[in-house]
């Protein structure tokens, strides 16, 4: 086991309390095994330390994205402290080289420790917040989830279904019309042919193999028609 003085580098955190380090590391099953440790296993540490993640995430968020709904504002938190993204943190600092184990929960399969470490990394959050309140973790948690913010902060691009409806309502204030003029194929197999209308008149047409698909093909060159015609 490394020592925990490697992993306070890693965190950019020094602890005062060192058995307050120790108990955020320790997995229950150490502490069944070893009952002469004065240190508590993690799990209370576990449940502060996802509220304090999810309150640090929420005030991220909050401040950066100021148009967002409530709904759009938890779809975001979701993603950010969903299991998988705590592990691909958790193996940044390789917690898994820092926690105590019991002797059979060290031989247990790589998912399992994924979880382990997903959720140790929730009680040093929690350690870190008694010793160093909410500026100090929050500073980190921002770092630390700094790769997966990121994947908000660039706008996606509409795709041209949107992009054609923006469009078209801008100038004219309605929306352009989809319709399929033929299904042909084996029903395994299926084409389909997609035209765009706008006031009659077909603008475009497209074929795919599926509904949608035709639809987004159209839609590019329904664009393109619009653009071309009145710019």
């Amino acid at each position: 086991m490394k020592k925990l003085e490697e992993l306070e580098e890693l965190l950019q955190f020094r602890f005062k309390d060192k058995e307050l380090l120790k108990s955020a590391l320790t997995h229950k099953s150490y502490k069944i095994i070893h009952k002469e440790i004065n240190w508590n296993d993690n799990e209370r540490l576990e449940f502060l330390g996802d509220s304090v993640l999810n309150l640090c995430i929420s005030f991220l968020l909050f401040k950066k994205f100021k148009e967002d709904k409530e709904g759009s504002l938890t779809q975001k938190r979701a993603y950010l402290v969903c299991k998988n993204t705590l592990i691909k943190v958790s193996k940044k600092f390789k917690l898994e080289d820092y926690i105590y184990l019991g002797k059979r929960e060290k031989k247990l399969d790589i998912k399992s420790k994924e979880n382990i470490c997903a959720r140790a990394l929730e009680a040093l959050i929690g350690a870190m917040f008694l010793e160093g309140g909410f500026e100090v973790v929050l500073e980190r948690v921002k770092k630390w989830f700094q790769p997966y913010l990121i994947k908000f902060y660039k706008k996606r691009p509409l795709n041209p279904k949107t992009q054609l409806q923006e469009f078209v309502q801008k100038l004219w204030n309605k929306n352009p019309e989809y319709e399929i003029l033929s299904i042909s194929g084996p029903s395994h197999n299926p084409e389909f042919e997609v035209a765009i209308k706008f006031n009659g008149e077909i603008i475009a047409k497209a074929k795919g193999k599926s509904k949608k698909s035709a639809e987004i093909l159209a839609a590019k060159k329904a664009l393109k028609i619009f653009q071309s015609r009145y710019f």
